[in-house]
């Protein structure tokens, strides 16, 4: 077991999330759908450790986590989770490769680094961009961007990808081609991946998906 949700709820002015029980194992996909609003970012946020549940249980990689604090999970957002969210977030004044393996600065050990370098090499060739690695984000198109955003995520080959709409701001054609990625590194990375989507067209890539309504999780059959 990767992840798991016990009874977790999440309260700001209103209830927003309530008693929500989830299991993840490494190679789950799982897709979450649902109106703006209906608290699906929250629920992301909490499952990696960016917010807090007001209760219930979070357990990550076998560890309770809703009791750590904020540098305990700063840990284990680095070691365990890689996330992708709407906008790529690559700084403009480093390249493709020195983007890609920001998440390496606070590892001292030279040989990790360069086994996450060799592996940000793979994957860049993996996702189409091997000829790109010198390039500025400036220089790229948005799609490139979002890709080198996923390898981004994976440099340190975490054992749960966490993506929050990650086609929100690519042309169509760009999105179906980030979907059948995604789709793609699950399978062959066997890492657990959770996607917060509007879009049908990319839930369906993965194996389940639920709907979060007024607060709960409904799992909806795939057609």
């Amino acid at each position: 077991m990767l992840a798991e949700f016990q009874n977790i709820s999440k309260q700001y002015d209103h209830p927003v999330l309530k008693e929500i029980s989830l299991t993840i194992h490494r190679g789950d996909s799982i897709a979450i759908v649902g109106p703006s609003g209906s608290g699906k970012s929250t629920l992301l946020n909490i499952l990696g450790t960016l917010d807090r549940p007001s209760s219930g249980r979070v357990i990550l990689n076998g560890q309770v986590v809703d009791k750590l604090d904020d540098n305990q999970l700063a840990g284990i957002r680095n070691r365990f989770i890689g996330f992708v969210f709407q906008l790529h977030y690559l700084l403009p004044q480093l390249t493709l490769l020195e983007n890609i393996l920001l998440p390496m600065l606070p590892v001292k050990d030279k040989l990790v680094v360069k086994e996450a370098e060799q592996r940000a090499y793979k994957l860049l060739d993996r996702v189409g961009l091997n000829d790109r690695v010198t390039h500025l984000p400036g220089e790229l198109s948005v799609g490139e961007c979002q890709r080198a955003a996923v390898v981004r995520a994976l440099i340190n080959n975490p054992g749960l990808l966490l993506a929050d709409e990650p086609t929100g701001s690519l042309d169509e054609a760009s999105a179906a081609s980030l979907g059948i990625l995604l789709g793609e590194l699950n399978r062959e990375e066997e890492m657990g991946m959770v996607v917060v989507t509007h879009s049908m067209e990319i839930a369906r890539r993965m194996k389940v998906i639920y709907k979060l309504h007024s607060g709960r999780l409904e799992k909806i059959d795939q057609p």
